[in-house]
């Protein structure tokens, strides 16, 4: 038996989710923990406010539910353009620059928020919010492209998931202890707070968009790599990738035709698939208080489960997912969601509500954790190195429509068709987008890897002047 314990005490630490950091610093160029520490920092200083901004727009500003939907649909609404302009401004100005505009504008709207006193006023921070904010994550995800090579990118993303959890996790319970000093008081403390991160942003993160050297020498490096000879020029992108030898422009082209189809389905799929996806954050709250008898404590409680599980096991899952074909892992996430919403459809009644709606926690979060870090990694492989703002934020824009007529389709048909007809509506579309993403698989896996720079190292950069 003594034998025995080595053995299984060296399984369990390599299994261990801790471990997982234990390799991050290892495996990762500073800039990437410079966003990490940030995206705890913001995310801390949103979880202030934000879940008792619905509580101040009815009991102090006076609106009803539906203008306080209205007015939190506002921020959605105009985050796809700043998702769309933020990548650009992220390629053409740099990425250093966006973050922290983005993050200072931020700060000084959420403190502006707090001294609003009527409708109107809170409706147009609210779209300016949306206007700032949004930008800062295109320009975030080209920069973790930038510096971190194609198959540890879905850590690099899962680790910003998981300090986002983080601050998610510790923010609603300081502002709940912070309310009691008033809501302009917490506004400002939240702006303070998010401020902090341009500090961050000022003396620790370096600018990492590609010099123009460093994009022609990875536009070298790729067009040698995928050339095929004439005797196979003919004979499809799957047979000229496995004779590779010599030069040929032509089969370069229509691999980057090929990319940006692939791009295009992908970035489309993710605007349904965020819709479906967005539902349990939105509407099933409402379902469960309102027809299965949860209290809202116990929502909280259940709700809680979606941020340990992240914290724990996110960073696991992505290494073992790192090496696995991506489109295929996010229909996988897809489907943990689809039957998460199928047992919502099947809960009996309120003395079966709660270990369901736990259950369903579980598999959303599991579909979260496979969904979330991989797309923006599935982004930046299939967009060209100077390019890689602009693709990260058309596809912002996507999700950003998803979740901003989602949830309003969603609450429509709850309330007209009480019941299961929207969990199994929305089962089903998240099942098709799910088969959907296992073609697009296919079609992925017939691409040669796009050219990285060199493992661990930043690229040449245009610092800014």
């Amino acid at each position: 038996m003594s034998d025995d314990r080595p053995a299984v005490a060296g399984t369990w630490g390599r299994f261990a989710p801790l471990r997982a950091y234990r390799e991050l610093r290892r495996d990762f160029d500073r800039a990437v923990f410079v966003l990490a520490a940030g995206d705890l920092v913001a995310s801390f200083g949103f979880a202030l406010i934000f879940p008792f901004l619905t509580i101040y727009l009815t009991s102090r500003l006076g609106a009803s539910a539906f203008e306080a939907g209205l007015v939190l649909a506002l921020y959605s609404v105009f985050s796809v353009v700043s998702n769309a302009a933020g990548g650009w401004l992220a390629d053409r100005f740099g990425r250093r620059r966006v973050m922290i505009g983005s993050i200072t504008l931020t700060a000084v709207t959420v403190m502006a928020m707090g001294q609003a006193r009527d409708l109107p006023t809170i409706g147009a921070l609210t779209m300016l919010l949306g206007l700032v904010d949004p930008a800062f994550i295109p320009a975030a995800r080209a920069a973790i492209a930038d510096v971190v090579v194609e198959a540890r990118r879905p850590r690099a993303y899962a680790l910003l998931s998981v300090a986002a959890s983080v601050g998610w996790i510790a923010g609603p319970a300081v502002g709940a202890g912070l309310s009691g000093l008033g809501y302009p008081f917490l506004f400002a403390a939240a702006g303070v707070v998010i401020g902090g991160y341009t500090l961050v942003l000022l003396f620790f993160m370096p600018e990492t968009r590609p010099s123009d050297a460093a994009v022609a020498a990875a536009h070298r490096r790729e067009a040698g790599i995928r050339a095929a000879s004439p005797e196979v020029a003919h004979c499809g992108l799957e047979c000229e990738a496995r004779h590779v030898h010599r030069y040929a422009p032509e089969v370069e082209a229509r691999l980057a035709v090929d990319r940006r189809k692939i791009f295009a389905a992908f970035t489309l799929l993710a605007i349904l698939l965020h819709a479906g996806s967005f539902q349990w954050v939105v509407t099933l709250p409402l379902h469960a208080v309102a027809d299965l008898g949860v209290s809202a404590q116990q929502w909280g409680l259940l709700f809680s489960l979606n941020g340990l599980l992240i914290i724990f096991f996110q960073l696991r899952i992505s290494t073992f997912t790192e090496r696995r074909s991506k489109p295929r892992i996010i229909g996988l996430g897809t489907g943990a969601y689809a039957l998460g919403y199928v047992v919502v459809a099947t809960i009996p009644g309120a003395a079966a509500a709660l270990p369901l709606l736990a259950f369903t926690i579980v598999l959303a979060t599991i579909g979260e954790m496979l969904v979330f870090p991989l797309s923006p990694a599935l982004v930046s492989d299939l967009s060209p190195m100077q390019a890689r703002g602009r693709y990260q934020g058309v596809f912002g824009a996507a999700v950003g429509a998803g979740s901003a007529f989602g949830p309003p389709v969603g609450g429509y048909i709850l309330d007209v068709a009480p019941g299961a007809t929207l969990w199994l509506l929305t089962a089903g579309v998240l099942a098709a987008g799910a088969f959907a993403l296992w073609l697009l698989g296919r079609w992925t896996d017939r691409l040669p890897a796009p050219a990285d720079v060199e493992a661990g190292a930043l690229p040449e950069t245009a610092r800014p002047g």
